[in-house]
C-alpha cells in the first residue's frame, strides 16, 4: 500500500488545494462591493464546488475500492473523472513536493491496476488486446515486427519471442507499437474490452489516461540499458495479466507489476 499512498496522498492534497482556492475566491471577491462581481463570484464558487463534490465522490470511490478490493459500480464515473482531471495537477503538486515523476507514475499505475483488479470481470480472449513497446525488440534485429509480428524469428535474443506464443496459446490479440499513435490505432481498430499494456511508467500512465474508461492492466518493463533501448519484461507477468482477464479475476493469477 506504500506505493499507492504516494498518488492517493497527492490526490488528497489536490482536493485540499481546490477547496482552498474555493475559500479564497469567496472571501476575496464576495465581500467586495459591486453587484456584478458578487454574481460572478457566486457562479464561480458554485461551479468549483460542484466539481469538488464530484472529485470528492471519485476519491472516496477510489479509496473504498482499494480497501474493499471490490468495484464501487455507482461511483465509476466520478472515479474516472477524478483520475483523469486531476492527473496534471497531481504531477505539478508532486514536483512542488520534490517527488520524482517516476515515483508518482509508478504509484499511479499501481492504483490503476488495483482498481482494475477490483472489477474482476471475465472476457473472451478475442476481446483482450496485448500492447507491447517496440523497445523490447533487440535494437540490432533486422526484422521489422511492428507491421507484422510473424517477421519475428524467435531467436531468443529478446523477450518478444517469448511473448508472441502467449497470444497464440490464449487466442488474444497482440500488437507491437512504436508509439502512442499506433497504439491508439490498434485500440480503435480492434475495439477490445480490456488491455494488457507493457511500457515504461510514463507511457503506461499516458495510455491508461487515454483509454479511460477501458480497463488497462499495466506491466512496467525493465530498462537495464536505459529508456527505449533493449528493454525487458518478464513473460510470466504478462501471462498472469492475460489470465486475470480471461479467467475472471482469479486472485491467484493477479498481475505482478515490476518495480512498483
Amino acid at each position: 500500500m506504500i506505493k499507492k499512498r504516494i498518488y492517493l496522498g497527492l490526490l488528497a492534497a489536490t482536493m485540499l488545494l481546490f477547496a482552498g482556492a474555493l475559500g479564497y475566491i469567496w472571501l476575496t471577491f464576495f465581500q467586495q462591493d459591486g453587484g456584478w462581481l458578487r454574481y460572478i463570484t457566486i457562479v464561480a464558487v458554485v461551479a468549483v464546488l460542484a466539481c469538488l463534490i464530484v472529485i470528492g465522490l471519485g476519491f472516496a470511490g477510489i479509496v473504498l475500492s482499494l480497501v474493499s478490493e471490490k468495484n464501487i459500480t455507482f461511483l465509476n464515473k466520478p472515479m474516472n473523472f477524478t483520475f483523469s482531471l486531476l492527473y496534471p495537477v497531481v504531477m505539478w503538486l508532486g514536483k512542488a513536493f520534490k517527488i520524482t515523476q517516476d515515483k508518482i507514475q509508478r504509484s499511479f499505475v499501481e492504483v490503476n491496476n488495483q482498481l482494475v483488479k477490483a472489477k474482476q470481470g471475465k472476457l473472451t480472449p478475442d476481446r483482450l488486446l496485448i500492447l507491447l513497446p517496440h523497445c523490447l525488440q533487440e535494437r540490432e534485429c533486422p526484422n521489422r515486427i511492428t507491421t507484422n509480428t510473424e517477421n519475428c524469428t524467435r531467436c531468443g535474443r529478446c523477450p518478444v519471442g517469448d511473448l508472441l506464443p502467449l497470444s497464440e496459446r490464449y487466442g488474444v490479440h497482440l500488437r507491437i507499437a512504436t508509439g502512442g499513435t499506433l497504439a491508439r490505432e490498434a485500440v480503435k481498430k480492434l475495439r477490445p474490452r480490456a488491455i494488457v499494456a507493457v511500457a515504461c511508467e510514463r507511457d503506461l500512465t499516458s495510455g491508461i489516461l487515454d483509454c479511460i474508461p477501458l480497463p488497462v492492466l499495466g506491466v512496467t518493463n525493465d530498462r537495464p540499458h536505459g529508456p527505449c533501448f533493449n528493454t525487458y519484461v518478464d513473460p510470466d507477468a504478462v501471462e498472469k495479466a492475460i489470465l486475470f482477464f480471461i479467467q475472471g479475476g482469479d486472485e491467484s493469477d493477479s498481475v505482478r507489476v515490476s518495480a512498483v
